[in-house]
């Protein structure tokens, strides 16, 4: 029986781990870079916020300390040297003084005198001190433009630059890992077998290549081991093959021995059996011969017209003298005589075959029933006796090669002749009989298979 693995029912998607690492890392960049971005852009708020208070509290401190005039001019140079707009503001009056020109937003007025940044309705910084006489120092500048803010085309293109590196290179980190992986993959269905593994990375110095290394070193172990276990196999086949042939030759060839012996004494009629069985026993020694050959190089049937009861006639008379020897009777039943396109050598192979079994299995004697069923497109030859029968493990193992249960048998009896109906597009039927006994069927095509030719 062909023994063949199944494929798994399911799909397998070599790829999937490649677009799940591709993916994650791609993912994983994308907030990473956006988080970093706005994590740096508070950084960077805040650090400009406080440089621009400190700024703003030295200034004003400076301007406490010394009593300088609140004045235009002092608001112009002191914001040309700070890069910001100063304003003084006189709450009790309401007069608001800056540089000349320069109007202050009203919003400003609302807001914190802390020291603490304040952001204007247009976006600006507003720092405000409380001064002498309750005079306020109000200090404005606009907010930090920076490159990393997410309002900034330059941060958008520098993020999508990075991004696509970032998946070119989660892209190949992938293509490294489920390549070899895919080789891998493939290579476990071939582990054991005769076929060569594909190539596979040996060479890399990771978990991978030590995955390699190790599926290489098993493949190579089953290897050897399969090498060793045939070699077994075959010493043990042949040890049971050469028993088995000892064992079956060496009772004709001490048969034919003995009778060509008694030639020189024996009285005509005497002379005349002898004779008979020395040719019975060749025939049975050159039979054996032929199933020897014929399992191990079939060839395939030689087609032409055979008369089955004819062959059938010609396998009772040939198997006559082991029958008479071992007291039993071969009752052939006429039932017609169908004309088949077979092998003729073949199907007397068959028919000796089975007729042997059956004598066999009877060594106390017994009866042997022959008779040919003829149906449409098939003829069978039945074959019945009464003998013990088939034992249930026999009955499982129908036509397997040297497995027999009489002591020395070869087991190529049913074996080959199995074969050989199976190659007539029939087939062989064995079961044990209600009253005892085995009954065997040998079906051959009438007609020769399409595979055969004539």
């Amino acid at each position: 029986m062909n023994l063949s693995m199944e494929k798994p029912t399911h799909d397998l998607r070599p790829t999937s781990l490649s677009v799940w690492m591709t993916s994650s890392v791609a993912v994983f960049v994308l907030l990473g870079s956006l988080l970093l971005v706005l994590v740096f852009e508070r950084h960077l708020d805040r650090e400009e916020r406080r440089a621009f208070e400190g700024l703003a509290r030295t200034n004003a401190s400076f301007l406490e300390r010394t009593h300088l005039p609140q004045s235009a001019k002092m608001a112009a140079q002191l914001g040309e040297i700070i890069g910001a707009r100063v304003f003084f503001w006189h709450p009790r009056t309401g007069e608001v003084i800056g540089e000349n020109g320069d109007t202050l937003d009203p919003a400003a007025l609302r807001m914190r005198f802390d020291g603490s940044t304040n952001s204007m309705p247009n976006g600006d910084w507003m720092v405000g001190f409380s001064g002498r006489a309750e005079t306020k120092v109000i200090f404005l500048r606009p907010a930090s433009v920076r490159v990393l803010a997410m309002d900034n085309t330059d941060t958008w293109l520098a993020l999508g630059v990075f991004w696509a590196l970032s998946l070119g290179l989660g892209l190949w980190l992938a293509r490294r890992v489920t390549r070899p992986l895919r080789s891998l993959v493939e290579s476990l269905s071939l582990v054991g077998t005769d076929q060569a593994l594909p190539e596979l990375p040996v060479d890399r110095r990771d978990e991978i290549g030590l995955l390699a290394q190790t599926l290489t070193r098993t493949h190579e172990g089953l290897l050897d081991e399969r090498r060793r276990r045939r070699a077994a196999e075959r010493h043990a086949l042949l040890g049971r093959m050469t028993t088995s042939l000892a064992h079956e030759v060496r009772n004709p060839v001490a048969a034919i021995r003995m009778h060509a012996q008694l030639l020189d004494q024996a009285e005509p009629a005497e002379a005349a059996i002898s004779r008979r069985l020395i040719e019975s026993e060749a025939e049975r020694i050159e039979g054996l011969v032929g199933q020897w050959l014929n399992y191990a190089k079939p060839e395939p049937p030689k087609l032409g017209e055979v008369d089955v009861f004819e062959s059938l006639r010609q396998a009772v008379r040939l198997i006559g003298p082991q029958a008479r020897h071992a007291g039993v009777v071969i009752d052939l039943i006429d039932s017609g005589s169908p004309i088949i396109s077979a092998d003729r050598h073949r199907m007397q192979q068959v028919l000796g075959n089975l007729l042997r079994n059956a004598v066999q299995a009877m060594p106390t004697g017994g009866h042997v029933t022959v008779r040919v069923v003829d149906g449409e497109s098939r003829v069978a030859i039945v074959v019945e006796d009464e003998g013990v029968g088939f034992s249930a493990t026999a009955l499982t193992r129908l036509g397997e090669a040297f497995y027999s249960e009489k002591e020395g048998g070869m087991g190529l009896g049913l074996a080959v002749a199995k074969d050989i109906c199976e190659a007539h597009g029939g087939e062989m039927v064995v079961e044990n009989r209600d009253g005892g006994g085995a009954r065997v069927q040998a079906i051959f095509a009438k007609s020769a298979p399409s595979h055969i030719k004539p």
